[in-house]
């Protein structure tokens, strides 16, 4: 386990693909949770109605502190309408916050929508309309952003504004895929399609951190060619080094919360977390985001 970096600056991630069931919210519990552990301060962002990390971010709390009842004082969409994140975040951990969502956030793009207008590409309008909806997020994270050294934004299993807006928001994506054919094409198509045309169009200073696949069987033949195809594609250099297998351990966060307490939990953290969390930091240090001192 790598000793606490000291970062340049404080750095908004989103995990991304473009199709759902690719272990974006199972990455986006477990990493951060991880990076409070070891002295960092750290703040997800909920941006997904179905609300599955809130969930597991309330059990978690509850289980840490079983007296502090988990309540949301203050939705993800209800701080949107309001303009500002400042009093709807909620310490989970001590070092790890959360933005909650509830299903109301289903509104967020209507209410993109009815704030900006709607305009297709195409129309003359299109550069404006569309810049002002998919700078929104990052405009509402960046007063409290110094507050953090890391912000993760949880996105939907579909396309459109929620990821655009995270995207946007972000320093740094993590391309995640499970290794089937169609979840590589989604990473594919968003990097071809969604990052291209924020970064190329909309001005977006957001770069790929790294490519993870994750939940491989190791004894599966599909998921070693996918991993080959995906080398291919992206270079060995841009996929992380700790490619998460396949544990079962991994999909009971959100009935059991996390912790490492149990010889199971601790397992997964020092055989899979752990791991994902030096790689990343390694990752962090080769892109300069880390200072000599």
């Amino acid at each position: 386990m790598q000793s606490k970096l000291n970062l340049k600056r404080p750095l908004t991630i989103t995990v991304a693909n473009a199709k759902g069931g690719v272990g974006k919210t199972t990455i986006t519990r477990y990493l951060p949770y991880d990076l409070a552990e070891r002295g960092y301060k750290v703040l997800v962002i909920d941006a997904d109605p179905q609300a599955n990390l809130t969930k597991s971010m309330g059990i978690t709390k509850q289980q840490h502190d079983p007296d502090n009842i988990f309540t949301i004082d203050k939705s993800m969409m209800a701080a949107v309408r309001d303009g500002s994140f400042k009093g709807a975040v909620l310490e989970i951990v001590p070092n790890l916050y959360e933005l909650p969502s509830q299903i109301d956030f289903r509104g967020f793009e209507t209410f993109l929508s009815k704030k900006y207008g709607v305009a297709e590409k195409g129309d003359p309008e299109y550069l404006s309309v569309e810049s002002k909806k998919v700078s929104l997020l990052k405009g509402l994270i960046e007063p409290i952003k110094a507050d953090y050294d890391f912000v993760f934004i949880d996105t939907p299993p579909t396309a459109g504004q929620y990821v655009r807006n995270a995207t946007f928001a972000s320093d740094y994506v993590i391309i995640a895929f499970q290794t089937q054919s169609d979840s590589l094409d989604g990473a594919i198509q968003f990097i071809s399609d969604d990052l291209t045309e924020l970064v190329e169009t909309f001005g977006a200073r957001t770069d790929v951190l790294g490519i993870l696949p994750n939940q491989v069987s190791k004894s599966g033949a599909i998921d070693q060619v996918v991993i080959k195809d995906a080398i291919a594609r992206f270079g060995q250099q841009n996929l992380f080094d700790h490619i998460i297998p396949f544990a079962r351990r991994i999909q009971a966060a959100p009935r059991m919360g996390l912790s490492r307490k149990g010889y199971w939990n601790q397992k997964l953290f020092d055989d899979i977390v752990d791991p994902l969390t030096d790689d990343f930091l390694q990752r962090l240090k080769i892109v300069g985001e880390v200072t000599n001192g």
